[in-house]
């Protein structure tokens, strides 16, 4: 884990510009640093040596001290004003990505603890350890410079004392590295553990079950801890490196102070200066700990900002030709997924006419929502094509595809709102929706009511509002996965009755088990199961 992600550099704007301002701080901080140091030295030695007036000393230490003070305020200020930006720019790149590429095997509980809790710690890597590093290569640098020309002997000690600081910081890095990616993992599996336990309340609340998440959060509690631990110990290791420093200069400036071998005005500022030395390195190590958790949620969302897409989009898209007249061809379609034996779907050959109903049947995994999935363009197939008027589907805009179909998938989910909002509206006039409403046999929903937690549906209800949904689109194309499951028999025949009233344009494409259904449609594209796939 570097301390700076030349990634983040690189595609957030807001922390290159940061970075910038930081660098420009640091130096202005750094020169106050030693000026204030100067002003104080000569202060003491013109008043206690010389007896002479100190006032011109006191204003430029009052006005380096307020300008040191600037300088932190606005370091800090800046930074968490950067994280804000930054973590908001990768939240939205993130989601864009999701919604546009949509790679697959992506853990709703993972992606939740890398883009929410992971990102709102950019905070302290911004408000602090980034100003800290900064500072550590600013102050040092001018510091020694402006020893090395004062004393040469405290410059000495300073040049062997301070790799000390850096190297027990590195080495308690590594550390700290392992065991923040460790507690990182564990609440990206703590977060998927509690999504999960959450889907299935309903499932839980039925069988009168109690979920627990005793375990895994106890796994989280002794990774954090264990973090901590290693943060403590490693600051109080870099505290005892800096005070031994400033302790050896100390005793060397004031032996040399005793024989004169110093003068009082440049020994004073030394001594003032030995801990600005060492401070910025020991707080910018300090610091990791608490900017840790940061820089590995951000690593872990450049790693799903990378992911390949499921579809990808043509350089060139051509346009899309009339659905209500094109007809669809599957040619030796086949999908296999990676780290599977058996292909999902094998050497599919298929067509369907301009307002023909086509049934995918078949049993269980023989790749029926798979088969679905290609046609909305979810996914790419490894074998054959999708043509739609001899033009490969790849080939087509993906936007312009989806915008002339209508799909209903197996799990639907009706967003919190009206029922007109969920339906489409007000884009699409009320008397269509209610028409969809009644066709769809979703007569117990008006438009003004409210869906939401306070609202419990069915699946069988919320199944007809899907359906109802895709009704209202009136697409050229619709494509249905098992649409009278949760279904009794009076409403999956409205369904059914709903399919077969369609406009004669309108082509249907539905995978089902339903052997009414199955009857209803004009064809029956029956795919083969798994058993023969593998034996052929």
């Amino acid at each position: 884990m570097r301390p700076v992600d030349p990634r983040l550099l690189r595609e957030a704007p807001a922390a290159r510009r940061f970075v910038l301002l930081a660098g420009v701080l640091g130096v202005v901080g750094a020169v106050a640093t030693v000026a204030q140091a100067v002003a104080l030295g000569l202060a003491v030695d013109h008043a206690f040596l010389q007896h002479r007036r100190v006032g011109g000393e006191l204003a430029v230490f009052a006005v380096t001290t307020a300008v040191r003070a600037a300088v932190a305020w606005l370091l800090e200020t800046g930074g968490r004003r950067t994280a804000v930006r930054v973590a908001a720019s990768l939240r939205r790149r993130l989601v864009a990505h999701l919604i546009d590429a949509r790679p697959r095997d992506v853990a709703v509980g993972e992606l939740a603890a890398a883009a929410v809790t992971g990102l709102d710690a950019l905070g302290p890597y911004f408000g602090k350890f980034l100003p800290q590093l900064v500072l550590s290569c600013a102050v040092p640098a001018i510091v020694f410079a402006w020893v090395v020309w004062h004393d040469l002997t405290s410059a000495l000690v300073m040049a062997l004392t301070l790799p000390l600081i850096p190297v027990f910081g590195i080495l308690v890095g590594k550390v700290t590295e392992q065991r923040t990616l460790r507690r990182f993992r564990t609440l990206g599996v703590l977060s998927s553990y509690f999504v999960d336990v959450v889907r299935g309340l309903p499932t839980l609340r039925a069988f009168n079950r109690t979920p627990s998440v005793a375990d895994v959060s106890e796994a989280y509690r002794r990774e954090t801890m264990s973090t901590l631990r290693i943060g403590f110990l490693s600051a109080l290791v870099l505290e005892l490196a800096a005070t031994i420093s400033t302790a050896v200069i100390a005793v060397e400036i004031g032996l040399r102070l005793v024989d004169g071998g110093i003068a009082l005005a440049p020994a004073l500022a030394v001594l003032v200066l030995a801990p600005e030395f060492y401070g910025p390195l020991r707080a910018a190590a300090a610091q990791f700990h608490a900017s840790a958790d940061g820089l590995a949620a951000a690593g872990r969302v450049f790693e799903l900002l990378d992911l390949p897409p499921a579809v990808r989009a043509p350089e060139r898209p051509l346009p899309v030709p009339d659905l209500r007249r094109a007809t669809i061809r599957f040619e030796a379609l086949g999908l296999h997924y990676a780290g599977r034996d058996e292909p999902a779907l094998s050497g599919l050959d298929a067509a369907i006419g301009p307002g023909e109903r086509v049934a995918i049947g078949g049993p269980s995994g023989a790749g029926k929502t798979t088969l679905l999935e290609i046609v909305l363009r979810l996914l790419d197939q490894t074998s054959g094509r999708i043509t739609v008027d001899g033009v490969d589907l790849r080939e087509l805009d993906p936007t312009a595809w989806h915008r002339g179909l209508a799909w209903l998938p197996q799990r639907p989910q009706l967003p919190a709102g009206t029922v007109r909002a969920a339906l489409g509206g007000p884009a699409i006039a009320d008397e269509r929706l209610e028409r969809a409403l009644a066709q769809a046999g979703a007569g117990f929903a008006r438009l003004d009511d409210v869906l939401g937690e306070r609202t419990p549906l069915s699946f069988g209800e919320i199944r007809r509002l899907a359906f109802a949904r895709t009704l209202a689109r009136d697409a050229a194309l619709l494509v249905l996965d098992e649409p009278t499951t949760h279904l009794d028999a009076g409403a999956a025949q409205i369904v059914i009755d709903a399919i077969g009233a369609l406009p004669e344009t309108t082509t249907v494409l539905v995978a089902t088990h339903d052997p009414r259904l199955l009857a209803a449609c004009d064809r029956v594209v029956a795919l083969a199961p798994v058993e023969e796939r593998q034996q052929a």
